[in-house]
């Protein structure tokens, strides 16, 4: 008896799936949204709600975003309805610090950077359009982007480079398109400094590196987004994060 339900299970799921689909008839495909919590006094947490402002039930196991954490999530297409809660003010009667409405077709890349201060809190919201990668062209997709409540424009160079190799300007919110650069055996590693744009000042620097194994093998055909987090004046809060774009398929 049990060879009989061994040999008919994956049809018995075959069957399961297509009443599932027949059923969800409004499920048009996935897409897929990066949360960022760039909010410099958030800690300990963000905490999104996916039903917007509908009660959260056991928020205290909710996912909790920290300042400089990043989320994937994928959701079906059209409108996605979003709360961003302060932990740990998330019960019933408690106002959203984000009560956002997101447009996010079938098969697209977002991000969703959640900015500003828990006072001043800010967005911004991008859809990724992502670099080719050609098979025989070993390259990484970088994009960068400023973060920094109040700063002025950051310029951003590679170590040893002029300033404003990268970027010559890139104001708060500002946030470039995707460059491929080379990811070839030969390269082993990139450090990129963010600048003040007119000073030249350095506010910090990123070393992107090939994660405990050659920069080839780990980077190459990924797309990468370096932001500066902070605000202005204030070295406890300014960091320097990595972000990492994902497909839905």
């Amino acid at each position: 008896m049990k060879r009989i339900i061994y040999r008919y299970f994956p049809l018995w799921m075959l069957f399961g799936i297509t009443l599932s689909c027949s059923k969800g008839s409004k499920l048009k495909g996935v897409a897929s949204l990066t949360i960022v919590n760039a909010v410099a006094d958030s800690e300990p947490s963000l905490i999104p709600n996916f039903s917007g402002t509908d009660p959260l039930t056991w928020y205290i196991n909710g996912y909790k975003l920290g300042y400089g954490a990043t989320m994937l999530t994928g959701s079906y297409s059209g409108k996605l309805k979003l709360g961003i809660y302060h932990y740990p003010d998330t019960s019933v009667h408690t106002i959203p610090l984000y009560n956002l409405s997101l447009d996010i077709p079938v098969g697209t890349v977002h991000t969703l950077f959640l900015s500003g201060t828990i006072n001043s809190p800010d967005t911004l919201f991008t859809m990724d359009i992502l670099p080719y990668h050609p098979p025989s062209d070993s390259s990484v997709g970088i994009r960068f982007v400023n973060l920094s409540k109040g700063s002025t424009p950051v310029s951003v160079n590679i170590a040893g480079a002029a300033q404003g190799s990268e970027v010559s300007s890139l104001p708060y919110k500002g946030i470039t398109a995707f460059t491929n650069y080379s990811a070839t055996a030969a390269v082993s590693d990139y450090t990129f400094e963010f600048r003040d744009a007119s000073s030249g000042t350095l506010i910090g620097a990123y070393n992107l590196n090939g994660v405990n194994d050659t920069f080839s093998n780990t980077r190459r055909f990924r797309d990468l987004t370096i932001a500066l987090l902070g605000i202005r004046d204030d070295p406890a809060t300014q960091k320097i994060i990595l972000i990492e774009a994902y497909t839905p398929y």
